[in-house]
Parts: C-alpha cells; sequence; structure tokens
C-alpha cells in the first residue's frame, strides 16, 4: 500500500505509469519483420544472437505491431480535447489534450498542445492525488515518452 502522507507517491505513481507507457511504445516501435527473420536463423552470429534479443525484449508479448498498436490504443480510461476563445457560430478547434490513465488517488494523465493539425507537439506525465492539482512528473526522457503516445491517437 502507498503512503500518500509524504511526496513520495508523486515518485512512485510517475515512474510507474511512466515505465507502463513506455514499455508500450517500444513495443509498438519494434521491427516485428526483422524480429521474425532473426528467429528464423538457425545459428544466429553474435551480432544478430543481440539483436534478437534486444526486439524481443522491447516486444515483451506482443505478437506483432497491431497487437502492441492496440494496447496502446485500449489502455486510456478516456481522451478529451480542448479549444481555445473562438467567436460564436465559428469551428471551434482543438488546442490542448488529456489522456486519462488513472483516477483516483493517486490518478495519471498526459497533458498536451495540439498543433493547427491536431497532432500532439507538447506532452507531459501528471499525477495528481486526492485534493491536490495535477502534478507534472518529468525525469529526463519523460516528455518524449509521453509525446510518442500521445501521438498513437487522433484528436481532430
Amino acid at each position: 500500500m502507498t503512503d500518500h502522507t509524504d511526496e513520495t507517491w508523486i515518485d512512485e505513481t510517475g515512474a510507474s505509469t511512466l515505465a507502463s507507457i513506455k514499455t508500450m511504445v517500444e513495443a509498438a516501435s519494434v521491427d516485428y519483420d526483422r524480429l521474425d527473420e532473426l528467429r528464423d536463423i538457425d545459428e544466429p552470429r553474435q551480432e544478430e544472437a543481440a539483436e534478437l534479443e534486444a526486439l524481443e525484449s522491447a516486444a515483451g508479448d506482443c505478437d506483432g505491431y497491431d497487437d502492441a498498436a492496440n494496447r496502446i490504443y485500449e489502455d486510456p480510461l478516456s481522451i478529451m480535447v480542448r479549444s481555445g476563445w473562438s467567436p460564436p457560430g465559428e469551428p471551434m478547434e482543438p488546442e490542448e489534450f488529456e489522456i486519462l490513465l488513472s483516477t483516483g488517488g493517486p490518478a495519471t494523465r498526459i497533458y498536451g498542445q495540439l498543433n493547427q493539425y491536431g497532432e500532439p507537439e507538447s506532452a507531459i506525465l501528471q499525477v495528481q492525488n486526492w485534493g491536490t492539482p495535477w502534478i507534472d512528473y518529468s525525469p529526463p526522457g519523460a516528455r518524449d515518452i509521453a509525446l510518442e503516445y500521445a501521438r498513437y491517437f487522433n484528436f481532430s
């Protein structure tokens, strides 16, 4: 059980969520054709064996790109967009997005900005506990992973 009396929950929750989305993104980034080629080699050379091990580690238990991408698509609890100011009757253009990953105490989300094409241009993993505001969780590389994850979704 997580002790929520101090701020250790921020790192625990953020690190756990970041590890989860990183694993999904890595699995979706695997070259599954190359993985199959390497698996078909009877006696791989040392470089091939190392490459095979790295690809299998990244793929985890996914059996192909579709499987890996579907895990990302099915992961969020909700996806929402928000627009800026516009005159009445004019179409509203999404400017911000939220991917809600978990709720409760603590909760996690990815929040970011959209470009004029409705594509994520920034993303940050955030955590929240009961009665607290959203807090950025941003160790080195976290924003890149959150952005890569967010780019799997259509916000337009």
